[in-house]
């Protein structure tokens, strides 16, 4: 008898985030904390999981997930990147329990038992950066991937990093376009090769300026990373306009990315965002990519729980690719009923205020309100400069008072 699915469920949870990071990711255009689960349940008592940062995803799921579903057999669905992150997350899990084998063994051939991954950070004052650094090395971790930014002093920060950890822990430094050209670029690259630890630069200007980027390449010796498909593959092969892929989206899209990769002998990194059970499914797929080889991004540290019954083990910057059917993990129903709330959220508001050195003048500040996107458009339009030494951001979160009211709106009129 086939098995056909006969309900999904669609959970809305909002999940905080730890510490620093709590602070931090407040200013991203989207709200990280909201996570939505998807349980996915079949005629035969399988049900297949999944999530979806609902603000920061390859893809939301539809409004009418449920009406294209239900009455159907989940194995026509696999391969349907319209259905977004979390359903089609549910889907492989539920295929792979109906099978009784991991995932994997439904994607391919396993290249590897064990996937690197690595700890992720917003920009973050120099003594943030370090005290996250310490947990990621006692969490077993071996790399970081770090977001430069130009109203940050990186030499302050990458120094208080290289005084807690050791040379061989990696970082990846994601700078987001921000040193906007090359001749901009390459002279603070070039400085930032006095850090032992640095090892790769993620999109140091936008992807799209090949001759940029091969200049880049050419007077700057470390790995330089870009996001896959842009500018189009073909261009960035045969012009050798990186050494590697961030590669993310649809099982379908992944696999054809790695697949790629592998015939052009480029590694690349996973990136697919979310807390435990993107994490699985992100180690399913490296487990059958054999380009998958620089560590992967899931950010899964970042909230205050993975929404899982047990958490993963890393050892040496590695984790086990779960090998129980499906994803090989438990959702936990205790933390879905903690988190889980009915509408979203209003997000808090912030103003940004960014302090330049002594020879920028007694009382030089910059004012910024909104989020990442006002500030980096401040930046990128030239209105104040960029990687200053000595240069620190204060943020100030909204307290409910007049005077905070008053600053906001100063600061968004600038």
């Amino acid at each position: 008898m086939a098995v056909t699915i006969t309900d999904v469920e669609q959970i809305l949870l909002m999940v905080p985030f730890t510490e620093h990071h709590d602070l931090h990711m407040t200013r991203l255009s989207g709200d990280w904390r909201l996570v939505e689960v998807c349980r996915i349940h079949t005629s035969s008592g399988h049900c297949g999981i999944g999530e979806t940062v609902v603000e920061y995803t390859w893809g939301r799921p539809p409004d009418d997930l449920s009406e294209r579903l239900v009455g159907t057999e989940p194995y026509r669905h696999l391969w349907d990147g319209t259905l977004g992150a979390g359903p089609e997350m549910a889907l492989w899990d539920l295929a792979g329990k109906i099978a009784e084998v991991p995932t994997h063994q439904l994607l391919g051939g396993q290249v590897r038992a064990h996937v690197p991954i690595s700890w992720w950070c917003l920009d973050m004052a120099p003594e943030e950066w370090a005290a996250e650094a310490q947990k990621a090395l006692g969490k077993g971790y071996v790399s970081m991937k770090l977001k430069g930014r130009p109203w940050r002093d990186i030499h302050a920060q990458l120094a208080a990093l290289e005084s807690v950890i050791p040379p061989a822990m990696h970082l990846d430094i994601d700078f987001n376009s921000m040193l906007v050209d090359a001749g901009t670029a390459i002279p603070l690259l070039q400085d930032l090769l006095s850090y032992v630890n640095v090892s790769i630069f993620e999109t140091p200007i936008p992807q799209g300026d090949v001759i940029g980027n091969q200049q880049i390449r050419r007077h700057v010796p470390r790995p330089l990373a870009m996001h896959y498909g842009t500018p189009p593959i073909m261009t960035t092969l045969r012009d050798d306009v990186c050494d590697g892929f961030v590669v993310g989206g649809s099982a379908a899209s992944v696999l054809e990315s790695g697949t790629i990769a592998a015939v052009a002998n480029k590694p690349f990194w996973l990136q697919l965002v979310g807390l435990g059970l993107t994490t699985a499914w992100s180690a399913q797929l490296g487990a059958v990519l054999s380009h998958a080889q620089w560590p992967a991004i899931s950010c899964m540290h970042i909230w205050e729980h993975d929404l899982l019954t047990e958490s993963f083990t890393i050892e040496r910057g590695y984790m086990g690719v779960p090998e129980g059917p499906g994803l090989g993990v438990s959702l936990s129903e205790e933390a879905v009923d903690r988190y889980r709330v009915t509408e979203k959220p209003a997000r808090p508001r912030q103003v940004f205020q960014i302090h330049w050195p002594e020879d920028y003048g007694k009382n030089a500040c910059s004012t910024y309100a909104g989020y990442e996107h006002d500030l980096q458009e401040g930046f990128d339009l030239g209105n104040d400069p960029r990687f200053v030494r000595g240069s620190r951001m204060e943020i100030a979160n909204d307290d409910g008072s007049s005077a905070f009211a008053d600053a906001f709106a100063r600061a968004k009129d600038c």
